[in-house]
């Protein structure tokens, strides 16, 4: 409608222009001696118009033949990008159908070598990796490590990749790199602290403890699990040595995980196991007050000396408050024991098995009937433990088919 619009009115003006011409048609005049030059102005309009024209369209063509050398490059330029479109997506579809050798052919088989993208690189890592070709997957992450913006995408895939290879030395070292190139990213520092901990390098996750907190790279409960978890293994492994390793282990605990009881316990029971026994007792008696658990009153059943009885009469008081603990009851049975009260001992125990307690408690009542003369009851205690046991191993969940992604 708008196009009609436009041909009506620009005849009417034609109409109205020549109607005007033809009432007073005026002329033009171009002199230059020895000659002059006279036309109606119609026509002089006209020759204007389509000199005009003809001007635009030379320079339009100049213009064009110009531009030939940028528009073909520019034609080569989306050929090419559409090739490469073409191929990572055949590409991709066969690495996830499980065709790693059609994927790799695909993402770089078929195309010029300086005409690879990064991305391409980086899918052909895995497939290669699919294939077991490791020498293959490292020179696609390199190549991928060159190409703008996907230095770290490459890197954390190596470190995957490797992972993923059971190459553990190699991933840590990827990782390590990565920490140095790309501070403070916070995927890297999880992926260092998980690595860390597989290799049960515990002083290195209690290190990135403080980073993985000021970065947020974990939530906060996550983080404070790592950490006292890794202050755990490393009183374990200071334990087998002196009394100063272990304490030194101690003292570099933070203040907030030293009151946790986990620590408390496994702390108390190393002071036990050299003979600090009014050390340890110092220490379980007030974190049983606040926070009466398992461990502490396992813990606090290790207690041995002249002042046993002493810990049984204190350990009996406990009872109030936890009637149904199993570890409280196995806790009396051993101090009753070692106070030289078989009776106590026996009835403790007995109790104890009525709770229907953990696997573990079973082994411990096994112990405790065998000191007591029962063997009978020993057995049962041993049969009922790995009973319960084999139960537990039965109804672990399926392990994962695919390995979580980075």
């Amino acid at each position: 409608m708008k196009i009609l619009s436009g041909i009506v009115l620009l005849l009417v003006a034609t109409v109205l222009v020549t109607l005007a011409a033809m009432h007073n048609p005026g002329y033009v005049l171009i002199e230059r001696s020895p000659w002059s030059i006279e036309m109606p102005l119609t026509l002089f309009v006209l020759l204007l118009i389509a000199a005009v024209i003809l001007l635009y369209t030379l320079l339009h063509l100049t213009m064009r033949l110009l531009r030939i050398p940028r528009d073909v490059g520019r034609w080569r330029l989306d050929r090419r990008l559409r090739h490469q479109q073409r191929a990572l997506h055949a590409g991709l579809i066969k690495f996830l159908e499980g065709d790693h050798a059609g994927a790799e052919k695909e993402l770089v088989g078929d195309i010029k070598a300086e005409d690879v993208p990064g991305i391409h690189y980086l899918v052909a890592a895995c497939a290669a990796q699919g294939q077991g070709h490791h020498e293959e997957r490292d020179e696609y992450l390199t190549q991928a490590q060159r190409a703008p913006g996907l230095a770290l995408a490459a890197g954390l895939l190596q470190a995957y990749l490797h992972e993923a290879g059971r190459e553990y030395e190699r991933s840590l070292a990827t990782l390590n790199a990565l920490r140095i190139s790309h501070p403070g990213n916070r995927t890297v520092l999880r992926l260092l602290a998980q690595r860390a901990r597989g290799l049960r390098d515990w002083t290195t996750v209690t290190q990135l403890a403080p980073e993985l907190r000021r970065q947020k790279a974990m939530e906060p409960a996550a983080i404070d699990d790592l950490e006292r978890d890794a202050h755990r293994q490393l009183l374990i492994l200071a334990a087998t040595h002196t009394q100063a390793d272990t304490e030194a282990v101690w003292r570099a605990i933070p203040r907030n995980h030293r009151q946790h009881p986990a620590l408390i316990a496994l702390y108390a029971r190393s002071l036990i196991r050299r003979g600090d026994t009014e050390e340890a007792e110092r220490l379980l008696i007030p974190a049983l007050r606040h926070e009466p658990v398992d461990e502490l009153y396992s813990a606090y059943g290790e207690l041995r000396g002249d002042e046993v009885l002493r810990y049984l009469s204190q350990a009996e008081n406990w009872l109030k408050i936890s009637p149904q603990s199993s570890s409280l009851l196995l806790a009396l049975a051993k101090l009753a024991l070692a106070a030289n009260l078989p009776g106590k001992a026996r009835e403790y125990a007995e109790r104890c098995a009525r709770q229907n307690p953990p696997s573990d408690v079973y082994a411990e009542l096994a112990l405790v009937m065998e000191r007591l003369g029962d063997e009978a009851r020993s057995r049962e205690y041993c049969r009922r433990g790995l009973d319960l046991q084999k139960t537990k191993g039965d109804n672990k969940p399926p392990e994962a088919l695919f390995l979580p992604l980075p």
